[in-house]
């Protein structure tokens, strides 16, 4: 079988003559640039199969997720109809006994969070059974995991350069030429979008009234769009806010990837972050708080600080927040919890209920870093110890924060 750039991984090595090769799409609900589904069409015209290929419905906590999945994937459907015409939209919850019937080859997308291995590890039981083989492609990170690092890095500066080595040895593109799906389409007017209107300002779009984000992260989050297609869209333009974005889009959205396929904790408050962070907020836990509040409080913006009921507005009305913002809104939940475990608890379940992107290697990385993680210690203060601080003064030192409460308000009044 003809592999692309070394992304595939075989998990389970089986032997039997049956006659379907399935693929379990997971985590790239795309054509173009969709490695697995590549490699699968290409090992059952090879040995002679049939092909039959599996949309499983994304792990979500939120209905609203969950319909915006949907939106596309009628859409999806009828265009793999190009490689197979058997083809099935399964809920998560699936029986395998009820798929895997005369079954010689699975493919999978890659997972690297909790939920997806416990699917894969369901599967391989399975295959083991009936003597079937898995293969397990990364399709959805630039250089795959395991070859950037055997290890977990501690920061973007320990990594940076592991990646950006090997970017081209994986910047082939495949399935170029074929109809692709209406998530696609829009994922990639949303790219040009931002080529053509927002890049050339890059270098203020930590500024959260001036709309100069990406807005890409729920397109990758589905798989729509693949890092490889940004960056090879990009290729011919120059300077440094296209490096800026590059560094954003590739080094630290697989630093996150490396965290979570490395520490097995990386959901857990014990665990997701550095000794010298657990220890400053041991230092600190009986500080006294100014302010306690509850998640409840948060979802129904009953906080004295506008600046974090904007966020929260942004957050359930539209299911996203500015980086920045999303930044100090993690802070303030640490600041203004009875001790930092339930901060963190409530956080993650805030980030994996609400945003688009929640549920996923970046977000779970974002929490952590709120915690230490991949930074670095600060000066000492109450409350944080030595993680870093973020404040409201700062907002109004950097930005038009008031114009960003105004719009959320707006936002809110509209959503009624």
């Amino acid at each position: 079988m003809m592999e692309i750039n070394n992304r595939n991984n075989v998990v389970v090595d089986g032997s039997n003559n049956n006659s379907k090769v399935i693929y379990f799409m997971t985590k790239a609900f795309r054509i173009q640039n969709n490695y697995t589904l590549y490699q699968a069409n290409e090992f059952y015209k090879q040995h002679k199969k049939v092909l039959n290929i599996c949309m499983v419905e994304p792990c979500e906590l939120n209905s609203r997720n969950l319909d915006y999945y949907y939106e596309y994937s009628e859409d999806l459907f009828d265009k793999l109809h190009q490689f197979t015409n058997d083809i099935k939209l399964i809920k998560r919850n699936f029986t395998l006994e009820n798929i895997l019937d005369d079954v010689h080859t699975i493919f999978i997308d890659k997972g690297y969070l909790k939920f997806d291995l416990d699917l894969l590890n369901q599967l391989k039981e399975y295959a083991f059974k009936e003597n079937m083989t898995i293969i397990e492609v990364e399709t959805n990170v630039f250089v795959p995991v395991t070859t950037a690092s055997d290890k977990e890095e501690y920061a973007a500066r320990t990594i940076r350069k592991k990646i950006n080595s090997k970017l081209n040895d994986f910047s082939d593109e495949v399935l170029k030429d074929v109809d692709m799906s209406k998530g696609e389409k829009e994922a990639l007017d949303c790219l040009n979008d931002f080529i053509d209107n927002k890049l050339k300002k890059y270098d203020e779009h930590n500024d959260p009234s001036k709309h100069l984000t990406s807005n890409l992260s729920p397109y990758l989050k589905y798989g729509f769009i693949s890092p490889v297609t940004i960056y090879n869209l990009m290729e011919d333009i120059k300077g440094d806010n296209k490096e800026d974005f590059l560094e954003e889009l590739i080094v630290r959205r697989e630093l996150a990837y490396n965290f979570v396929y490395y520490n097995s904790n990386y959901h857990k408050f014990d665990g997701m972050t550095d000794k010298w962070a657990y220890q400053t907020m041991k230092n600190h836990k009986d500080d006294e708080r100014e302010y306690l509040y509850k998640k409840e409080d948060y979802e129904n913006f009953k906080t004295h600080d506008p600046y974090f009921n904007a966020a929260m507005m942004e957050m359930i009305y539209l299911g996203k927040m500015h980086s920045y913002m999303r930044m100090y809104w993690a802070k303030k939940i640490i600041e203004w919890s009875s001790d930092y475990k339930e901060a963190y608890k409530t956080t993650l379940e805030l980030n994996n209920h609400y945003f688009y992107d929640g549920l996923t290697p970046n977000s779970y990385t974002g929490v952590a870093w709120c915690y230490g993680k991949h930074d670095r210690a600060w000066f000492e203060r109450d409350i944080f110890g030595k993680l870093r601080y973020m404040n409201a003064n700062g907002l109004i030192r950097k930005f038009d924060i008031d114009a960003y409460v105004e719009e959320m308000k707006k936002v809110k009044e509209e959503n009624k």
